[in-house]
């Protein structure tokens, strides 16, 4: 790790990077084939050891199912078996092989190259250029059958009657020292187990070995079959004997496959336990068990805990068996096996998927065991991360003495792994119809922009360079393209906007079009220096809302130790039209009550909402919920929380697909705050829990909120700062329609446990043990950009932690505008939110703490913004206001 990584608190993301991002050397793998004898090559071998028929089955397993999945997320088509299938057909075999190894983080791979039951195996060495580095395996039992083979000719050619053991030992024997001695050799490598089993003779002589030599040999001279297989025991126990000497004296280990196979294996003689005296009998020699030994685990475990030259390796149970079994599997490991004799391997054969779909089941696994063991205080989250390192990279890095160095993924790759697309992987968007990619940015009015670019020219240039948009974009008010006065920013200079891959989603509902979510950069040109010698103007990075939120949450993590999961709702109003004469009078779709089942008795309705969740689903955004709410043809739906960015960027995704959608029924879907005078407003509540990272810090006392501290401090800090964090979470002059008393929305500054009518809500819901808990905040609509709003809170939040804010303000059960000042005082509530959007930025310019926080650059420019709103409004009537909110919301 860099010095910045060391420096940092270990932590439970600090594991997952390590996990997500630390190179793999792959101690057991063979061979690729090349790209003509691939073709012949059924992809259902990746997940099974049948063959045949049988193999047919495979469709039917959790491997193949899960692996299918996830090939179809790298290939970015339908996750069936067919589509993948049609992807591995219309593509050439490079391509897919340089697809799948680019997000896996392999830095070495360790080649038996005996697996030879199809011709046309690539050699070691063409395989780097996928890794940095490839060396080889030898199969022992392969070089033995060679030296028979040359045997068996010289029997038939001279008709010698006498065969003796030394023309077999000694060239087999000169064959092995001369691989041992080779650079590209690493380790030997052994199949008895498919061969006659482990329960291997330690004491076979010489003259039992001549004689099975001859027999064997004159049953090859008289068979019809061209290919040598050694199923002879004495002679396999023999070969072994010498390949151990000659391990030993070059000092490299031998490896045994354990445990199960094909069906040309017998899995009861297959099971560690019966090579026992073997390693006694050879103590200085290093054996390492393949394959977890499964189903023999806790008997491999057993095998390197007790002797010092064992070790186990976790290969081909990834991705041959269930996941759950893959956990089950590596913890069975863990129980007893020292953490530096485990190591990892995919035992990836022949297709390059099936190095892809094991090496990102490894991660997965070994970060969700390790989080486990440490939660069960098995380890500590120090110990976990020095155990990852072990198992993926460092154990096999000693015991083969390759002495790499290990190459940390790159952010980019780190985030390209975590979604399993990788940069060749996007061009798989064209195949499935994608023509476009949106670059979309969220101004500070939250109005979605973007740039549409020619998929080829995305891939080739785009993701690499990014495009630039001029540097003023962010100062545009709702109701035209012109720059605020006082934002800090004027018609000269550029930005990039930088695609973040993490976010590519290709849209349902318009198949041609893929959209991402971006970040700002700096676009550095020579006139630069001269502006900014006589001008100070903000930077992208300081206006970008994107970035500024990643940061706030990096920082929450480090400095306080405390993470966040975030849901926001979305309200929405679904009109037939509107009316554009005086007076405004919108046409929703129904005029129903709160979650009245006649809002779905229109067919039209329904089928939008349904189209509208199907599309929300195809864009792995996760739907708990959908029902009517209380003013006409509005609706309601949540959707799962996740992470503060991601829920933020999964709610502009779900506000645009809820505008598409609609528009595609001829619809309108609106989401200002008040769209009818009369009737309840629409909100878009955000629910926040917090988690403290090392349970072991979190307090609990007596305090009468029943909360921790830094969560009633947290709360404490949005309630400090609550007034001016109103401009930026209701910032326009609709906003103030909706937050009036007696109706939800939180007008009182004070908190309660399920109490609507505070603006912050203590909410409870059941989990498997206890109850979780979260806050909901009310004071805010979708007018309010969703990244400028998380990060309000947040900094709030933070503050009262940092300042160690006590929630001195009790519990407030009622109403609060139906309670009498005397009760109120007693309570603590005593300050109502801002009546105007003037009154909100006026509160927002004296929280001097806050705008620090968040970034003097953001709030100069979203206050000029708002102004200029306000201004221009003036001369309004409500109704072209109103006409104006609701064609930009």
């Amino acid at each position: 790790m860099s010095n910045i990584e060391e420096s940092q608190p270990i932590i439970r993301d600090t594991l997952l990077k390590i996990v997500n991002t630390y190179p793999l050397i792959d101690n057991h793998a063979h061979n690729l084939l090349d790209s003509s004898t691939s073709l012949s090559c059924p992809l259902e071998i990746c997940f099974s050891e049948a063959r045949g028929e049988a193999l047919q089955n495979a469709i039917e397993t959790s491997a193949l199912k899960r692996g299918v999945r996830q090939l179809a997320k790298l290939y970015n088509c339908e996750a069936t078996l067919e589509a993948i299938k049609h992807v591995t057909d219309i593509k050439s075999y490079e391509e897919l092989c340089n697809t799948c190894f680019e997000p896996t983080g392999i830095q070495c791979l360790l080649l038996d190259d005996g697996l030879d039951s199809l011709d046309g195996l690539r050699n070691v060495e063409s395989h780097v250029g996928l890794v940095k580095c490839a060396k080889r395996i030898v199969r022992i039992e392969k070089i033995a059958e060679q030296v028979i083979g040359d045997l068996v000719e010289s029997f038939k050619t001279s008709k010698n009657e006498l065969v003796e053991l030394k023309s077999f030992r000694d060239p087999l024997y000169e064959n092995l020292k001369s691989l041992a001695n080779s650079d590209l050799v690493v380790s030997f490598k052994s199949i008895a187990a498919y061969r006659t089993g482990l329960n291997i003779d330690c004491n076979v002589n010489d003259e039992a070995v001549a004689l099975s030599l001859a027999n064997f040999i004159l049953k090859c001279v008289n068979s019809e079959k061209q290919e040598i297989r050694l199923v002879d025991k004495i002679l396999i126990d023999y070969i072994l004997k010498l390949a151990i000497d000659v391990a030993v004296k070059y000092d490299i280990p031998i490896q045994f496959h354990t445990g199960f196979g094909d069906n040309d294996l017998d899995l009861l003689t297959s099971n560690p336990l019966y090579l026992r005296e073997l390693i006694e009998t050879y103590p200085t020699a290093k054996f390492v068990l393949l394959h977890s030994a499964y189903p023999y685990t806790r008997q491999a475990g057993y095998l390197a805990s007790v002797y010092s030259n064992v070790y186990v390796d976790f290969g081909l149970v990834f991705p041959l068996i269930s996941a759950t079994g893959q956990q089950a599997n590596l913890k069975e490991l863990f129980e007893i096996c020292p953490s530096n004799k485990i190591l990892f391997s995919t035992d990836g054969h022949y297709l390059p998927e099936s190095f892809y779909v094991a090496a990102i089941q490894v991660r997965e696994t070994l970060g969700k065991i390790l989080l486990e063991f440490v939660e069960n205080e098995d380890f500590t989250m120090e110990e976990a991360v020095k155990i990852a390192k072990q198992v993926m990279f460092e154990n096999s890095n000693k015991l083969y003495k390759l002495n790499l160095t290990p190459e940390i993924i790159s952010k980019q790759e780190c985030a390209v792994t975590s979604i399993g697309i990788s940069k060749l992987a996007l061009k798989k968007l064209k195949y499935n119809g994608v023509k476009y990619v949106r670059l979309g940015w969220l101004d500070f009015t939250n109005i979605l922009r973007f740039r549409a670019i020619p998929i080829d020219r995305f891939v080739e240039y785009t993701l690499s360079n990014g495009v630039t948009i001029a540097r003023c974009l962010h100062s545009l008010p709702v109701y035209g393209d012109v720059i605020a006065k006082g934002s800090g920013f004027d018609s000269s200079g550029e930005v990039l906007l930088k695609p973040d891959l993490n976010t590519i989603v290709q849209l349902p509902y318009l198949p041609t079009h893929a959209f991402v979510h971006t970040l700002l950069e700096n676009k550095w040109t020579p006139s630069d220096a001269e502006y900014n010698s006589t001008i100070s103007k903000p930077s992208s990075f300081s206006v970008c809302t994107r970035l500024c939120l990643k940061n706030i949450i990096e920082l929450a993590r480090k400095e306080f130790g405390i993470d966040f999961l975030v849901g926001i709702e979305s309200e929405f109003v679904l009109l037939k039209g509107y009316n554009d004469h005086k007076p405004y009078q919108p046409d929703a779709v129904d005029n129903s009550v709160y979650s009245a089942s006649t809002a779905f008795q229109n067919s039209s309705t329904v089928s939008t909402i349904e189209q509208i969740v199907d599309a929300l689903r195809d864009q792995n955004i996760e739907v708990e919920q959908f029902h009517p709410e209380s003013a006409p043809g509005q609706f309601e739906i949540i959707t799962g929380p996740d992470n503060p960015l991601a829920a933020a960027d999964k709610v502009v995704m779900t506000r645009q697909t809820i505008y598409d959608v609609a528009a595609k029924n001829h619809l309108k879907a609106t989401f200002i705050p008040k769209p009818f005078f009369d009737k309840a407003g629409t909100a878009s509540h955000i629910h926040i829990s917090i988690h403290e990272i090392d349970k072991s810090k979190e307090i609990n006392d007596n305090h009468h909120s029943k909360l921790p501290r830094k969560e009633r401090s947290f709360i404490a800090g949005i309630l400090q700062h609550l007034k001016a964090i109103a401009a930026l979470t209701l910032p326009t002059i609709n906003s103030y329609e909706r937050t009036v008393d007696h109706c939800w929305t939180g007008k009182w500054i004070c908190w309660g446990v399920e109490n609507r009518e505070s603006p912050i809500r203590v909410c409870y819901r059941p989990k498997k043990e206890g109850m979780d808990v979260n806050f909901e905040f009310k004071c805010i609509d979708a007018t309010a950009n969703p990244y400028i709003a998380l990060v309000a809170l947040l900094c709030a939040g933070i503050d009262g932690i940092k300042k160690g804010l006590e929630l001195n303000m009790l519990n407030c059960q009622d109403d609060p505008a139906d309670l009498s000042p005397e009760i109120r005082a007693k309570l603590g509530i005593t300050e109502r939110l801002p009546d105007s959007l003037e009154e909100s930025l006026a509160e927002l310019k004296k929280d001097e703490d806050l705008v620090k926080s968040i970034g003097k650059d953001i709030i100069q420019c979203f206050i000029a913004v708002k102004e200029s709103e306000l201004n221009y409004f003036k001369s309004l009537s409500k109704d072209k206001v109103y006409k104006i909110l609701i064609e930009r919301y």
